[in-house]
């Protein structure tokens, strides 16, 4: 099996008059498109065999992109929009021949590691985990193996049946979460412990969102570095205004050996150090001022 050839998944409905039921400020939809270009282009940096696939409704409009592959249309109810994420991607996943293993992940990702060293036959699910009692599990990036194909829809098919039956008055936000602890199982303190866990079947890879989902702190300091032992940078809420300058910055310049990315990242990251320490000397300021 040549583990090279993946394929990553992501969704993105634009919510039009729909009110907004993110609880951060949900962006425009041009700047959505903007984030999944350079998730899809940071994963084809990484993976250059892979395909790309994009979750969505009757009526989004998409304007050819360079790494945009296969649109997938659903009618969907945006209101709820976690629980007609889940939706989408079981009809997907279940539609799927699984030739290779997939890669789902939120619109506000960048890959900064090539993904490889994770896929192998040992497990069927791959999920990040993090030290939170209530949602220890993240929805935002899982990976679907295909090693036995049976095994991986039928886990998913459970996820989605779990949140429908038991989080559905969540399925406007969060209830994906619950749901797929629900179907890990493990109480809080054991996640730490766990590499695999088998479930119903399942083998089901515990991987720390600490390195492979990793959320930096909503600061321009996080990121004056390329944060070379994360395979996954997930720019959650406010911090989706780090993605764009972690992309020119350090991404970009590593694609392209043109003197125009180049001169880009070297003047980014020269924007960026001057940004953390006008950042660092704000925040002095205010705790001198608050003794």
């Amino acid at each position: 099996m040549d583990y090279r050839l993946l394929e990553f998944v992501t969704f993105h409905v634009e919510l039009g008059t729909v009110a907004p039921v993110h609880p951060n400020k949900t962006m425009k939809h041009a700047e959505y498109m903007s984030m999944i270009d350079m998730m899809f282009a940071s994963a084809g940096f990484f993976h250059p065999e892979a395909i790309f696939t994009v979750l969505t409704d009757q009526t989004t409009l998409f304007k050819r992109r360079r790494k945009l592959g296969v649109l997938v249309r659903n009618s969907m109810d945006a209101s709820k929009l976690m629980l007609e994420r889940t939706r989408s991607q079981l009809k997907y996943i279940l539609s799927s021949d699984f030739k290779r293993p997939i890669v789902v992940l939120d619109s506000d990702i960048l890959i900064n590691r090539c993904l490889l060293p994770v896929i192998s036959d040992d497990y069927d699910v791959a999920l990040t985990w993090r030290a939170s009692k209530r949602m220890p599990i993240n929805g935002g990036f899982f990976i679907l193996n295909n090693v036995r194909p049976s095994v991986t829809k039928n886990f998913f098919e459970r996820y989605a049946s779990i949140y429908q039956r038991n989080y559905l008055d969540q399925a406007d936000w969060f209830g994906d979460q619950l749901a797929l602890s629900d179907c890990v199982g493990l109480s809080f303190p054991d996640f730490a412990s766990k590499i695999i866990v088998d479930k119903d079947g399942c083998r089901i890879l515990l991987l720390p969102c600490e390195t492979y989902n990793f959320s930096p702190e909503n600061h321009f300091s996080e990121i004056v570095t390329p944060l070379l032992d994360k395979f996954v940078l997930h720019f959650k809420g406010e911090r989706k205004r780090l993605m764009k300058p972690f992309w020119t910055a350090w991404l970009q310049p590593g694609q392209s050996l043109s003197p125009a990315a180049q001169f880009a990242g070297w003047r980014e990251r020269r924007w960026l150090r001057r940004q953390a320490a006008f950042e660092g000397g704000n925040l002095a300021k205010t705790k001198g001022g608050d003794v």
